[in-house]
């Protein structure tokens, strides 16, 4: 059985910068609220949700949808659980860490952001980032925000999408964040899904047993997954639950004969 479904928020459930398609969030929501927690359900997954946003924007998309499961928020950093309203940082994330993102962010607030139209990823403890409405902007940025961190901070490691720059500390990625999930809710890799769109969600992806990408995925996450959705964004999310759904329900009927 797949008990848990989860899925990124940015070129996933939503586009940044883009209007929410509501019509679609309550029609995930409907099945959020159906599937409850892991094993609540006869084939419903549950879901849950893996974003490198932070805590503020992730709690209120799982309040949107009604998500019952804990979720992850700043790349696996911090996990929310919104049944007991709870908010619990990873055990490995020491305050030496803290003081290295504070002084990266320092650095980006003083050599990147003056003169463009980057600005800074504010509200995140774990991670420093900055963002753009322009994708050129940040694939100029990229590479010197590698060199950077790889001469002066290498115990981080460069993650982006085409609205964002994030460094993060090493052993923070995604992967580790939904294995730290997975030892919460006492579930095996083999009986979860997940759908993500761009670097950042390769670990993710390649953790899990069924791997899914929607439609506008990058080309690294398309070759990787073992489904590519025909549609983009949350209407691929919907799709890949409902195949989820589907192979539930044929696993129920083969198990039953």
């Amino acid at each position: 059985m797949i008990r848990l479904f989860i899925s990124d928020i940015d070129g996933c459930l939503a586009e940044p910068y883009q209007p929410f398609a509501l019509d679609r969030f309550q029609e995930l929501a409907q099945l959020a609220r159906r599937a409850g927690q892991p094993g609540d359900h006869p084939f419903l997954p549950a879901f849950s949700i893996c974003s490198g946003r932070p805590y503020p924007y992730v709690e209120a998309v799982t309040q949107a949808l009604g998500v019952q499961v804990p979720v992850l928020f700043e790349a696996g950093a911090g996990m929310f659980d919104p049944r007991a309203a709870s908010v619990r940082w990873h055990p490995a994330f020491t305050e030496e860490l803290a003081e290295q993102v504070e002084a990266l962010r320092r650095w980006m607030v003083a050599h990147c952001i003056p003169g463009t139209s980057l600005m800074l990823d504010i509200g995140k403890r774990s991670q420093a980032g900055m963002v753009s409405p322009y994708p050129e902007e940040i694939l100029r940025w990229v590479p010197v925000v590698e060199e950077y961190v790889a001469t002066h901070f290498p115990a981080f490691q460069v993650f982006h999408t085409h609205i964002s720059i994030d460094v993060v500390p090493r052993g923070f990625t995604k992967r580790e964040g939904l294995q730290w999930l997975l030892e919460t809710l006492a579930l095996e890799t083999g009986e979860v899904a997940y759908i993500g769109d761009s670097n950042g969600d390769l670990g993710a992806l390649a953790l899990v047993g069924y791997a899914f990408a929607p439609a506008n995925a990058t080309e690294s996450v398309r070759q990787q997954v073992a489904h590519v959705m025909e549609a983009s964004g949350i209407d691929g999310v919907l799709a890949a639950y409902q195949w989820c759904v589907a192979r539930n329900k044929r696993w129920q009927k083969a198990v039953a004969s």
